[in-house]
């Protein structure tokens, strides 16, 4: 006998009811899921962005950036970059092509880069701050410390004393007057002995110093030696001296000097910049512009140092001097060692009495005989002035050489001993006393960067960059200022129920779930 199956309306509703609780709790755990995956994906499509830096850039200056027009130089184009994360998301599972049932599918509904910053913005404070990061762990805090107080130490003294050039100046002017009072004096002795009386103006003492304490009208021996009229006046020697090229001063073979040039018509620092909307960077602190003179250290070649770039060889020069080829930088880097250099010789020169007693026994030897206290003490200085920079340059042909100088150099430490043998020292094979606990070329060089402003430190530095790059077949196209080093992207996506649509109402679809997310990342932020 058969039997006859039913079922009660009451039962088909129940049942009914179970399964759509059921496939709604279904539906909510996969859209769950969408969300963690659509996080996940974001996260990857934003990654794989900022995996695609630029390689020669970071295999040689370590500097992370993405190049937003992707060869073509016309700019950042966003719409590019769009167009490459929506390729990454595909193939992390957003494309309806996927092979597979995949319950966690999403579909790609908007990728678009918001906010972006550019390497060049902020006049290029945004390459200052990755490579100070890039030198974070490398340098150690005590020698972070160090730098930062040799800084400090070498600013103040540069101020000190006045220019050296202005005293050598002033002391010339001195003996020019006292010769011209001289002339005088002998023209009124020829009156005198004409019957002219021209007592007074043979005592006559300038109009600029007539309040001056006067010396005693003698004839003085400088160390028991010579008479002042056959006594040699070190400042001309060092002053004729001084009118020889800087490098020819300081170098023995010139030739050897680099004959390399940069085009800077086009350069960063000349160009106006396209410019990121990402918002304005804090400036740098006193902690990171320490770290980026350690990144020139380590990162651009110098005059001691070739790394092997492409472009400018002496490329740490440049950032400090920003002259178009490396001799003219180079030339004004060593300028500016002198007047370091000189700085702290005269320092160390009036820290010795026996040196100032030389240069005011010489001074007297040269000019007490006029009876003005103002000329022989101009005269003083400048001799001592004369004294500092000879020593200077010998300096300087020490630090060249790889050799090391004290800051402040000590008695034992100091090279040239008698006033009137300066002219000995021209020599150009001739250097300063080594000092083992001196500071090296390299540590001068980092003393001028501590001196430059964010502005020229940044601009001149991504000169170079640019510089290099374009000298590259990949890269002739490159400009900095269409090199991405963070973005704000946001990501939308689709999603339309899988199991809860079963029991859609005649042809009405149930509604597409939308799910959004906002990426960012930077370089600036990266850990190490």
């Amino acid at each position: 006998m058969k039997r006859k199956g039913s079922i009660t309306v009451f039962l088909a509703l129940s049942l009914a009811t179970v399964l759509l609780l059921t496939f709604l709790l279904l539906d909510l755990a996969r859209f769950k899921g969408q969300r963690q995956k659509a996080e996940a994906v974001s996260d990857i499509g934003t990654m794989s962005l900022f995996a695609d830096y630029n390689r020669y850039l970071w295999d040689n200056y370590r500097i992370l950036a993405v190049d937003a027009s992707y060869g073509s130089g016309g700019g950042a184009d966003l719409a590019v970059m769009e167009g490459r994360i929506r390729v990454y998301l595909e193939k992390n599972g957003t494309s309806p092509d996927t092979p597979g049932k995949d319950l966690y599918q999403l579909l790609t509904d908007k990728c678009q880069v918001s906010k972006y910053g550019l390497l060049t913005d902020d006049n290029g404070r945004a390459f200052l701050k990755q490579a100070a990061l890039q030198q974070k762990n490398e340098l150690p805090e005590q020698a972070l410390n160090a730098i930062v107080d040799r800084n400090r130490q070498v600013e103040a003294d540069s101020g000190k004393n006045g220019s050296v050039d202005e005293l050598m100046q002033a002391g010339r002017d001195a003996l020019k007057e006292s010769e011209e009072i001289k002339k005088g004096a002998e023209k009124d002795k020829k009156e005198a002995a004409r019957g002219t009386k021209a007592d007074e103006r043979i005592m006559a003492v300038p109009l600029s110093v007539t309040t001056a304490e006067k010396t005693e009208n003698t004839e003085v021996d400088l160390d028991g030696a010579k008479k002042a009229e056959d006594l040699d006046n070190p400042m001309d020697d060092v002053t004729s001296w001084m009118n020889k090229s800087i490098l020819g001063q300081v170098l023995e073979d010139t030739s050897r000097v680099s004959s390399k040039k940069i085009d800077l018509s086009d350069a960063v620092s000349k160009r106006p910049l396209a410019r990121g909307n990402r918002g304005s960077t804090e400036p740098l602190s006193l902690a990171e512009r320490a770290l980026f003179a350690d990144y020139e250290l380590t990162h651009f070649s110098s005059y001691r140092k070739d790394y092997g770039h492409d472009g400018l060889k002496y490329e740490w020069e440049y950032v400090l001097c920003g002259k178009d080829s490396d001799q003219k930088n180079l030339t004004a880097v060593v300028t500016r060692l002198l007047a370091l250099r000189e700085a702290e010789n005269m320092v160390s020169l009036l820290s010795d009495a026996s040196k100032v007693a030389q240069a005011q026994s010489l001074a007297t030897a040269l000019a007490g005989w006029t009876g003005n206290a103002l000329i022989v003490e101009g005269v003083k200085w400048g001799l001592i002035a004369s004294w500092a920079y000879t020593e200077s340059v010998l300096d300087v042909r020490r630090l060249l050489s790889g050799g090391k100088v004290a800051l402040i150099k000590t008695s034992a430490q100091w090279t040239t001993g008698n006033l009137l043998e300066l002219a000995a020292w021209f020599d150009v094979r001739r250097k300063a006393k080594e000092c083992s606990g001196g500071i090296d070329y390299e540590g001068y060089l980092l003393t001028m960067s501590a001196a430059q402003s964010e502005k020229t430190l940044g601009l001149r530095s991504l000169d170079l960059l640019e510089n290099s790059l374009r000298l590259q077949e990949d890269y002739r196209n490159l400009a900095m200022d269409q090199m991405v080093v963070g973005a704000d992207i946001e990501y939308s996506y689709k999603s339309a129920p899988a199991f809860f649509s079963i029991f859609r109402l005649y042809d009405r679809a149930f509604p597409i779930l939308t799910i959004e997310k906002k990426c960012s990342m930077s370089y600036l932020d990266q850990k190490k």
